[in-house]
C-alpha cells in the first residue's frame, strides 16, 4: 500500500509540475481525486495513470470559463 501511495504522489507531482498547478491548491486537489478514483477503477501502473492524466485535456483556469446559454 506504501509503495501505491508513492507511486500516486510521484504522478499528482508530475502532473502539477507540468501544468504549474500548486499541490496543495484547489486544483491540485482535484487533480489528486481524480487520480484516486481513476486507481480505484482499475488504472493501477504509474504509466497508465500519466498518460491518462495527459491526454485529459488541459485544465481551464477559473478565469478562462465560458458560459454558454442553453439552446432553446
Amino acid at each position: 500500500m506504501d509503495d501505491e501511495l508513492a507511486m500516486l504522489a510521484r504522478v499528482h507531482k508530475a502532473i502539477c509540475q507540468e501544468r504549474e498547478i500548486s499541490l496543495e491548491g484547489a486544483r491540485g486537489q482535484k487533480i489528486a481525486a481524480h487520480l484516486f478514483k481513476m486507481f480505484l477503477n482499475g488504472l493501477i501502473e504509474e504509466d497508465e495513470l500519466l498518460h491518462a492524466m495527459r491526454n485529459r485535456g488541459l485544465l481551464v483556469q477559473p478565469n478562462q470559463v465560458v458560459q454558454h446559454p442553453l439552446p432553446t
